[in-house]
């Protein structure tokens, strides 16, 4: 017979391991420009949509696909506001055309997933004038370490009471 973990810890110790989750992110969050990989390159291809499934946008959302010589991947750039209320703090990207000569600054995680499509520019610049720049998207993390804590707090207190092991 195996030995299972009283269910207190097991909430504990997920809840814990999400709120550290949530701190690297808003962490990797505060980063300067100047911390991120920066590659300057040629604008080959802007869209709103991409002949790719998942990135098909069908619904017109504020969506920008953005492709330069230099990298593999499109760099996908919300450029509206979110549904959790995140939107740029500055964007421009609709001024762009194929044949500029853009910097973006962005970085690269083992959780970029998509191998066609990157989520994670920061900062586009166009002859050291800003054309985008990423707001900061806080707000969900917040709210989930906020959950974590709550759930770690009632657990401690059935615990005491005796409601759960």
């Amino acid at each position: 017979m195996s030995y299972k973990a009283p269910v207190f810890w097991k909430l504990f110790f997920g809840m814990l391991f999400t709120i550290i989750l949530c701190f690297s992110t808003l962490y990797r969050n505060q980063k300067q420009k100047g911390d991120f990989l920066h590659l300057t390159s040629k604008l080959t291809n802007i869209s709103n949509s991409l002949q790719i499934e998942g990135h098909i946008n069908l619904n017109n959302e504020p969506i920008r696909y953005l492709k330069i010589k230099d990298y593999p991947k499109y760099f996908k750039l919300l450029i509206g506001e979110d549904i959790d209320g995140s939107k740029p703090d500055f964007q421009r990207i609709d001024n762009l055309k194929a044949g500029d000569v853009i910097t973006i600054y962005y970085d690269e995680t083992f959780l970029s997933s998509d191998p066609e499509v990157s989520r994670l520019a920061y900062f586009i610049d166009k002859d050291s004038k800003p054309y985008f720049i990423r707001g900061k998207q806080n707000t969900i993390g917040y709210y989930i370490i906020g959950f974590c804590l709550a759930v770690i707090a009632i657990s401690y207190i059935l615990k005491k009471t005796g409601r759960i092991a």
